[in-house]
């Protein structure tokens, strides 16, 4: 049976599972083609941006936005003075050779009904709300799942999917056409973990023939259940959305609906914390070894050229705003390599996720609250009410409708003219 082989890596610090994880899988070649890593990009498909943005345009973008650090795009992206060069293959000296234009970016179709600015209503737009993980029976599964005593589970994809129906009904009423990205907690995806067993046998046969022994049954069953697992509900699933998004929906944009979770100070023991932030991200902030990658390569260039940058940041400083006014909450500031601060607002940060990168429009990326603070905790064990409750001597509404609004109010003000 032909193999492929490739490396997944998650970075998870700060989130809902804390730590490193670096996962080689070798998969069969099978009807799973967000696996298999020979499929080469389509790189005729940016031969309709020819000539059409000029070089400081482009510069600014890669150098501002998609790549900051020469020593990253060194070999894969070369800028000449009236063209730039784009490694094709890892494996080839072959290079797609793209030319610069004399004047302005432009763009066709509904991308230069945001990018122009002057879109003063969000009356027909589409909008893809894209509730963030799963939930239901598979929190636990997800790693975005905890509790306390007795009190009811916290559930990461269950909040984000009230918060993105309450947001929808918001969106509909000023005329907005606004698509869940799924309505249940249920997958997207049509595969489950056991349809990933094969895949996973053959990746833990190699592995041992390479050591020269059999893995203990006990911790062979534990790899493959964890591999088999992260292949369904993180490689599958976020692909699975990306197709409904890019074929059926077509959005002028997507939001992606989470919440943020902070590493617990004792894993042992669910302490709550005090920390309660939030942050926004735009795509962007492509290192090194993701470059090195074909695909991932194709999809900044062609997200560069889309102008996406443009809305995203829009779309992303206006959400800022309106999380800083209602939630009363500060900006949380990365300190590693793998964000990069853009635009002028608090909050508001560039980095390369699967999501943001291959739905093929403009993301904006949610992370606010701290699921595990002390604060949320309360306000999420409360549930959702109508109104404002006492909630620490201060009048709240609820979590989810706060959330919700503070969403609106940025997408709204980003439609109205009114640049705050």
């Amino acid at each position: 049976m032909q193999t492929l082989f490739f490396v997944f890596m998650i970075i998870l610090m700060g989130r809902w599972i804390f730590g490193w994880i670096i996962l080689v899988f070798t998969c069969p070649l099978l009807a799973k083609d967000f696996l298999d890593t020979s499929i080469a990009p389509e790189w005729s498909s940016l031969d309709s941006f020819q000539n059409r943005i000029n070089r400081t345009d482009f510069e600014h973008l890669l150098t501002r936005v998609y790549c900051p650090r020469a020593t990253w795009r060194k070999g894969w992206v070369e800028l000449k003075e009236k063209e730039v060069w784009i490694r094709k293959s890892k494996a080839l000296d072959d290079w797609y050779i793209l030319s610069f234009g004399d004047g302005n970016q432009t763009s066709t179709g509904k991308d230069s009904v945001l990018q122009s600015g002057f879109k003063l209503s969000l009356q027909g737009l589409t909008i893809a709300l894209d509730p963030g993980h799963i939930g239901g029976d598979y929190s636990k599964m997800e790693g975005r799942h905890f509790s306390i005593g007795e009190s009811p589970p916290v559930k990461e994809g269950d909040l984000a999917l009230t918060v993105a129906k309450i947001l929808k009904k918001k969106l509909i009423d000023v005329g907005a056409k606004v698509i869940l990205v799924r309505e249940e907690n249920r997958s997207v995806s049509s595969f489950q973990p056991q349809d990933f067993l094969e895949e996973v046998e053959e990746w833990i046969v190699a592995k041992e023939e390479r050591r020269g022994e059999r893995f203990p049954a006990e911790e062979r069953v534990e790899m493959i259940k964890n591999r088999s697992e992260v292949l369904f509900y993180r490689v599958s699933e976020i692909h699975a959305r990306a197709d409904f998004i890019n074929t059926q929906v077509l959005p002028d944009f997507a939001v992606c609906i989470h919440l943020n979770a902070a590493p617990w100070s004792d894993p042992d023991s669910f302490e709550l914390l005090d920390r309660n932030d939030y942050h926004v991200l735009v795509n962007g902030c492509y290192m090194g070894g993701e470059l090195a990658d074909d695909q991932q390569r194709f999809e900044m260039i062609y997200r560069l050229l889309k102008g996406w940058h443009k809305t995203e940041l829009l779309l992303a400083e206006n959400v800022s705003r309106s999380f800083s006014r209602l939630t009363k909450l500060p900006a949380f500031s990365y300190k590693g390599p793998n964000a990069l601060k853009v635009g002028e607002v608090k909050g508001v940060w560039a980095r390369n996720l699967l999501a943001n990168r291959i739905y093929r429009c403009p993301v904006v990326f949610l992370e606010p609250y701290i699921a595990n603070s002390k604060a949320v905790y309360e306000r999420i064990q409360l549930g959702n009410y109508e109104g404002e409750m006492q909630v620490r001597g201060e009048p709240k509404l609820s979590l989810v409708e706060e959330y919700a609004e503070s969403v609106f109010q940025g997408i709204r003000d980003s439609f109205s003219g009114s640049r705050k």
